[in-house]
């Protein structure tokens, strides 16, 4: 019966996004085509590149390959983006943080559901979206893929989604110490695009700084997944890259925990 009541209590939150993803359906629809503008500046100047270039792979990707790659991250960085943390501060700084601590449901799993919930709707849009412009690079730009790895990519991109969650959740943490923490928080969106991938591969970088950038937890956010994507990644290199991405999700949460305990002790209700 608690099961059950647990189970009920996280379904009705789910449903809550849902809702909310449903009332600005049309902000997600204009996000996508604002994010196209960024992706058709970056076809050309990748298409002038190739062009100029005696080489038909530069950065380990093929002209074809570096094309998927920029149009399915422009794609990877909209799914993936949270913007929950400013609610999260707010809630912190007007009080409103209090009403939560004497409800049945814990605060960071009312936070993650309602996220996903908000995010189930965007994430059918996308793989019927994805799934035409794939098709569409096959037949016009003789892009290769792997069935084997598309379908690896309904597991790696939920816990790409599931780990940019955890990881911005923990950044909002910030927000007991900091009264305005926007900046930190439109800060850590901007590394966190470079970092992960998300404006171009992490190869461009060169290969020390991308040794660096390999063990951080940004890469399994967009360069991982759009590498399965690509086919530049394959076999166990995916179940590995699965398992980092657990590992980093299960860190990344226990990191925020302990910022939420210590952030509790400082916490002072002045409002709601």
């Amino acid at each position: 019966m608690k099961k059950f009541r647990s189970f009920r209590k996280y379904s009705t939150t789910v449903k809550l996004g849902i809702q909310e993803a449903m009332e600005y359906r049309i902000d997600f629809l204009f996000g996508l085509i604002n994010g196209s503008f960024s992706v058709f500046i970056q076809f050309f100047l990748w298409t002038a590149i190739y062009g100029g270039s005696d080489s038909a792979v530069l950065y380990n990707y093929s002209y074809p390959q570096m094309i998927v790659y920029i149009i399915m991250a422009g794609i990877l960085r909209r799914i993936t983006t949270t913007d929950f943390e400013y609610e999260i501060a707010d809630d912190i700084r007007e009080g409103s943080l209090s009403r939560f601590l004497v409800q049945p449901i814990g605060y960071f799993p009312y936070r993650v559901f309602l996220f996903l919930g908000r995010k189930i709707l965007q994430f059918a849009v996308i793989i019927l979206l994805s799934g035409v412009i794939l098709t569409t690079l096959y037949f016009t730009m003789g892009a290769e893929f792997q069935l084997v790895n598309i379908l690896a990519t309904f597991v790696v991109v939920p816990l790409s989604l599931l780990l940019n969650c955890v990881m911005f959740y923990c950044i909002s943490m910030t927000a007991f110490w900091l009264t305005r923490s926007w900046g930190v928080f439109n800060g850590m969106q901007v590394v966190t695009m470079v970092l992960s991938g998300g404006v171009f591969p992490l190869d461009v970088f060169g290969e020390p700084v991308k040794a660096v950038l390999m063990h951080l937890p940004f890469q399994f956010i967009v360069y991982f997944p759009l590498n399965i994507i690509c086919g530049n990644t394959n076999g166990s290199e995916i179940i590995y890259g699965i398992i980092a991405q657990i590992f980093w999700i299960v860190v990344v949460y226990l990191l925020s925990r302990i910022l939420w305990r210590a952030g509790m002790k400082k916490y002072i209700a002045a409002g709601g």
